[in-house]
């Protein structure tokens, strides 16, 4: 029993604008999630880059159903304008040490956007995970630019209660740039 409250802790996505921290497990039914997540983004000469440097996003999820999850989060940018998103995630496929998910959302960055992301999740120890996946932003504006990542994720569970994680999302299109993001989730219930 206690490994299985070990992977829901797995379960903490903070998704919503392909600024990431990516999580493949969905947060167990009537379960809530906070979280705060420090990033920065680092500017490779891309076209369009919004924000850049630090930001910091707060997070919160629900669990609906055992599969299925709902999540908000807030990013504010030091050096440009502040994010706000919502998504849905839907546990495709789970296994003893695997997890699959799809995520869904819409957000507004300066303008309004659409997020989807695939992610993997491998459990070599309840106390540790490993995930990656695509993770894809499409700006709506007079123009759309769907940008792409891999995201590269790290997790520790400090509790049955804390998450730790360390997150780099590689960039994969001349409209992304790197991310570099560490934080903190918690669940409530």
């Amino acid at each position: 029993m206690k490994r299985l409250l070990f992977f829901f802790l797995f379960s903490l996505p903070v998704l919503a604008s392909a600024q990431v921290v990516n999580f493949a497990k969905t947060l167990p039914q009537r379960a809530w999630s906070v979280g705060i997540s420090p990033a920065y983004h680092a500017d490779r000469n891309v076209i369009l880059f919004e924000g850049g440097g630090p930001s910091i996003a707060v997070n919160g999820g629900y669990g609906l159903l055992y599969s299925l999850d709902v999540n908000a989060r807030f990013i504010y940018f030091i050096n440009g304008p502040d994010y706000i998103g919502v998504d849905a995630q839907y546990l495709v496929y789970e296994a003893r040490k695997t997890y699959i998910s799809v995520i869904g959302g819409l957000h507004y960055w300066d303008q309004f956007g659409a997020d989807f992301t695939g992610l993997f999740t491998y459990t070599p120890q309840f106390e540790w995970s490993l995930s990656t996946g695509l993770d894809i932003d499409i700006s709506f504006a007079s123009v759309v630019n769907p940008r792409f990542w891999i995201p590269l994720n790290v997790g520790y569970n400090i509790s049955e209660m804390i998450f730790l994680f360390a997150e780099y999302s590689l960039p994969i299109s001349d409209r992304s740039w790197d991310i570099f993001s560490l934080g903190a989730n918690f669940i409530l219930r």
